[in-house]
């Protein structure tokens, strides 16, 4: 009888184990598209940092990092939802709010410019502070640019008016040389790494907007560069997105502003360091104090970078700048660390 109980015991058991359901499936995790503004950039650096120590996998999710197209505007993909997030400069927010589409910043990455102002030889003497800038010919790109929004900035700090100087567009480090070797162009604004190539070729250092002190100086605040913006339907919509990538990029941010470059240089793949390279370690010590943040916006470097836009088009005066960024994913993100 006692063997005969076990036996069925056991059956029972079989019978319990067959008919037990199955292992459930893990849930898939979810997907996050970030679109970057030419990923391979030394100003895109940050987002390799987040991708090599695993700081998105660590939020539970797969974060695809695209490159820009050139023949695919980024806020179409934005606002259509085939990209959820993009990696660019935040005067693109009041850009875009003019137009009426509604994106906002929820990371703040860069708070300098990391640019470089460089006279030439021939004008050296004559501009040598922003107040000096009445009549100054300065190559600074296009006119939605940042590297013109630069240069608009240093004019108004010296006191003057937009139409009080002349703006050339950059046709290229060797045309802007030689425009500037010629006598024909006073100054250049140079993104990280061109402000050496111009030294090599006789420019000297007029404005160093590289740093948050060299920013201040020039401009009395920080000046919003690099940012993680989004459209401001999904972020209502999908905070845990936000939230996600303001986890990873504020970790990002900490390892950056507490590791040497050698050490952050580590951390970037070869194949792209090699198209700076035996400078890339040089590029990338320029690069860095773009980054001395925590993740916030400074709401008095938005509201100054703000007024100089809309000085430069009336159209922007109707953004409400605090609608451009968020802080509150940030705080969110920085609070958890603590």
């Amino acid at each position: 009888m006692k063997i005969k109980g076990l036996t069925a015991f056991l059956l029972c058991l079989l019978c319990a184990a067959a008919t037990a359901a199955p292992p459930a499936t893990p849930a898939p995790r979810e997907r996050i598209v970030l679109l970057v503004d030419e990923v391979r950039q030394i100003r895109s650096f940050p987002v390799l940092i987040a991708e090599q120590l695993g700081y998105f996998r660590d939020e539970g999710v797969d974060v695809t990092v695209m490159n820009t197209r050139n023949e695919e505007p980024y806020i179409d993909m934005l606002m259509d939802g085939r990209i959820d997030a993009v990696m660019a400069y935040w005067h693109h927010n009041v850009v875009y709010r003019a137009a009426g589409k509604e994106i906002e910043a929820v990371v703040t990455l860069g708070v300098t410019p990391g640019m470089r102002v460089l006279v030439s030889n021939q004008a050296r003497d004559k501009y040598k502070t922003p107040a000096d800038l009445k009549g100054a010919r300065i190559i600074a790109g296009g006119a939605g640019s940042s590297k013109s929004t630069t240069a608009n900035y240093l004019v108004l700090a010296g006191g003057h008016k937009l139409d009080e100087y002349t703006r050339a567009g950059t046709e290229g480090k060797d045309a802007n040389a030689k425009l500037l070797s010629e006598g024909k162009a006073d100054l250049v604004v140079a993104p990280t790494p061109d402000g050496f190539f111009y030294e090599k070729q006789g420019a000297s250092l007029f404005a160093d907007l590289t740093t948050p002190a060299g920013t201040r100086k020039a401009f009395g605040v920080l000046f919003p560069s690099n940012t993680i913006f989004m459209k401001s339907a999904l972020v209502k919509e999908k905070p845990e997105i936000a939230q996600h990538l303001a986890n990873a990029f504020v970790r990002t941010l900490k390892f950056i502003n507490t590791h040497t470059p050698e050490e952050i240089m580590a951390k970037i793949p070869a194949d792209v360091r090699k198209q700076y390279g035996d400078d890339y370690l040089k590029v990338l010590k320029e690069q860095i104090p773009m980054f001395a943040n925590d993740g916030r916006m400074p709401e008095d470097g938005a509201a100054g970078e703000y007024r100089v836009l809309a000085e430069a088009n009336p159209k922007y005066k109707s953004v409400d700048v605090k609608q451009t960024y968020t802080n509150a994913f940030v705080d969110k993100a920085l609070k958890a660390q603590h």
